[in-house]
């Protein structure tokens, strides 16, 4: 009896630090912050010789924006969390703790207010990513595939976007997202975990309003490294539902 209380008290006290963890909300101080990327430097960005410098052109010019403080959640929101709030959310049982992907703009709205904070404006969101210094990637100026979950991250991402909502497998490798927060190494300097790569995060703000679309940033686990700069923007229409599609909220501070 002793042994199974023991092992009882032990889950509660693990899962309590895991949901702690997921829970931390990260505050960022006012400050002047850097948003954008100038053509030149974006045209030396380029990883690949098979990536062209003006598929991301609109994320020009690079500019200096002051930023009021904000909080904003250290890690992605997992499917747990989700389906906590919306209790009609499935997913595979062991991706409880892998981010919450096939939602829509609206859905991820809807859940930031549900738990008393909104999505991230684009501003806020690069400037979480970026921190002070501006840097190219959340953790520097230089790429290190060791620091993402991305294309080249050797998992299986053969799965086509949208073939993870149709799919009853519960393989580990389901979507090609891992864990939340799985990789130290690639915190950005306010300690926020998955700013680049692991799934694109819904934001507050337009990629193109004349035509409806919605904006996300920090690229995927389908995405190529140069789209997990910081400054890349991806639209899309807000109804969209895919499996590399997430967010994580910001809160203001009274």
């Amino acid at each position: 009896m002793r042994t199974i209380i023991t092992l009882v008290a032990a889950f509660i006290l693990i899962h309590a630090a895991s949901s702690a963890a997921v829970d931390k909300k990260v505050a960022v101080a006012a400050f002047k912050a850097t948003v954008g990327t100038d053509t030149e430097a974006l045209k030396k960005q380029m990883v690949s010789t098979k990536a062209k410098w003006d598929w991301y052109k609109n994320e020009s010019p690079e500019r200096k924006v002051e930023m009021n403080s904000f909080r904003i959640d250290a890690m992605e929101v997992t499917n747990s969390a989700f389906s906590s709030i919306f209790p009609n959310f499935t997913y595979p049982l062991n991706l409880a703790e892998h981010p919450a992907v096939n939602v829509t703009w609206q859905m991820a709205n809807d859940y930031c207010r549900k738990v008393n904070g909104r999505l991230p404006s684009e501003e806020e969101w690069e400037t979480a990513a970026r921190g002070t210094r501006g840097t190219v990637y959340p953790w520097g100026d230089e790429f290190s595939k060791d620091n993402a979950v991305y294309s080249g991250s050797g998992l299986d991402n053969s799965l086509k976007v949208g073939s993870y909502e149709l799919e009853e497998s519960i393989s580990s490798k389901l979507g090609g997202t891992r864990k939340t927060g799985s990789i130290e190494s690639g915190k950005s300097e306010f300690g926020l975990y998955d700013m680049a790569g692991n799934v694109w995060e819904w934001v507050d703000g337009w990629y193109d309003a004349e035509k409806g679309l919605r904006l996300l940033k920090g690229g995927s686990w389908l995405s190529p490294a140069e789209s997990l700069r910081s400054a890349t923007r991806l639209g899309d229409e807000p109804e969209s539902k895919f499996n590399d599609y997430g967010f994580r909220c910001a809160y203001n501070i009274d």
